[in-house]
């Protein structure tokens, strides 16, 4: 049975490697750093350039497809050749963590594909895993039929994990736009890191 949005992390992940994979990740990380929240280092792994906007000290950015920004991309599955390159590159910048925290959207096809390349990834640094997972809406089957392919073996995966299904964000926050709920629900996150 899937735990929702009132699970906590468990451990310590002040001095992690943030890795924020597709648009939710990235959101998240977006949110979480204007909350004064980084890691020891932040990677962030999208499509395209164009949708990596998180800069600064410690930002690693790679984009599978670099500048291109054809739109049918968006509807098109990862290949193999970019699950490849995503691989190699998370090794790169991971290498040596002690600590990973990971942060993506199930159900699109970057989170969903490269989430758990990120995830095997990290343990075969022996690293200990966190990671946040948001989970699409009931009335969006299609994503939700990926999301339920990909949640077993990342939860496997992890020594902390943190479930928001976004069906939960209309009981939790039900006058707020999406956008200020995720918000809101980033804060509590950012200060739970804080505590660590």
């Amino acid at each position: 049975m899937m735990e929702g949005t009132a699970q906590k992390l468990a451990h310590d992940y002040t001095d992690a490697v943030f890795v924020a994979v597709g648009g939710c990740g990235i959101n998240t990380i977006t949110r979480l750093r204007k909350a004064g929240i980084t890691g020891s280092k932040t990677v962030c792994i999208s499509r395209f350039e164009g949708e990596l906007p998180v800069k600064g000290e410690g930002v690693v950015n790679f984009a599978l497809l670099g500048k291109k920004s054809d739109p049918g991309c968006y509807r098109v599955p990862i290949s193999a050749e970019e699950r490849a390159d995503a691989e190699k590159h998370i090794r790169e910048t991971i290498k040596g963590a002690r600590k990973v925290l990971l942060f993506a959207g199930l159900g699109g096809f970057t989170g969903t594909a490269i989430a758990p390349v990120a995830a095997a990834a990290a343990k075969a640094e022996g690293a200990m895993l966190g990671m946040v997972i948001t989970y699409p809406f009931k009335l969006e089957r299609k994503r939700r039929e990926l999301a339920d392919k990909a949640y077993p073996g990342l939860q496997n995966l992890a020594d902390d994990f943190v479930l928001r299904r976004n069906d939960d964000l209309v009981h939790l926050c039900p006058e707020k736009p999406m956008n200020e709920a995720f918000g809101l629900l980033d804060l509590k996150l950012a200060e739970e890191i804080k505590r660590g």
